[in-house]
């Protein structure tokens, strides 16, 4: 006796398998740990690739460049190793006496220039900050609710107010340092009653490379245990 085989057909909007499901949830979930590992190193080559581009752009001089305009990308390596040739020799020279009182002799003609001499003092203290480690005038890194009650921003302490704006407030203030983003070499001078900052465990420089990010680069943090 012969018996006959019928084709099982799925009717439509049948809910699939267990097992498709799994198939299709893993190979979703694989793309996307798949991204975390390619978006960051795609991001980082490009940043260096722009930075690279823009800045060397800037060194070649433009009997150098093609008729369009473009700079030949020999040319872009050997401006590099130039300026970090240059920036060596003047570190070293820096590091000498004489090259100290040449420092401070060129600071001294940058700092009476009006306008000037507030963006170069506060460049230098992001970039002794930053790169040496050197302490600033920024004392440490608080939250203040600003720019209304709800609302946080990220500061810098510059000092215990004192002198009249002390003597004429109901409590203690502090002055506050609140930096725009991602360009802090501008911001505002709060006075922000003592009571009402909360201080925060991240270094100036942590805090600095906050602001610079845009809040992207988020220092590490282990709260405390009691």
């Amino acid at each position: 006796m012969r018996r006959d085989t019928q084709e099982v057909v799925k009717p439509a909007g049948a809910t699939p398998a267990p097992e498709e499901k799994h198939w299709a949830r893993d190979l979703r979930n694989s793309f996307f740990a798949g991204l975390l590992v390619i978006v960051p190193v795609a991001a980082s080559v490009g940043i260096l690739l722009w930075l690279f581009n823009t800045f060397t752009g800037w060194l070649v001089p433009g009997v150098l460049r093609q008729p369009d305009g473009t700079v030949p990308f020999q040319y872009r390596v050997v401006a590099l190793l130039v300026f970090l040739l240059l920036t060596i020799l003047l570190g070293w020279v820096t590091r000498l006496v004489v090259g100290r009182e040449l420092v401070k002799f060129t600071e001294g003609l940058i700092l009476r220039i009006p306008v000037l001499n507030k963006i170069y003092g506060f460049a230098k203290d992001v970039s002794d900050t930053m790169l040496a480690g050197k302490k600033t005038v920024f004392e440490r890194v608080v939250l203040v609710e600003y720019p209304r009650p709800g609302m946080y921003a990220l500061g810098f302490v510059t000092n215990e107010t004192e002198g009249e704006a002390q003597a004429k407030t109901k409590e203690p203030v502090i002055s506050v340092f609140i930096p725009t983003t991602p360009n802090p070499t501008s911001g505002f001078l709060a006075l922000v009653p003592r009571d009402n900052v909360i201080a925060m465990d991240m270094t100036v420089a942590e805090g600095m490379k906050f602001v610079i990010s845009g809040g992207s680069v988020v220092p590490p943090y282990k709260p405390r245990t009691e």
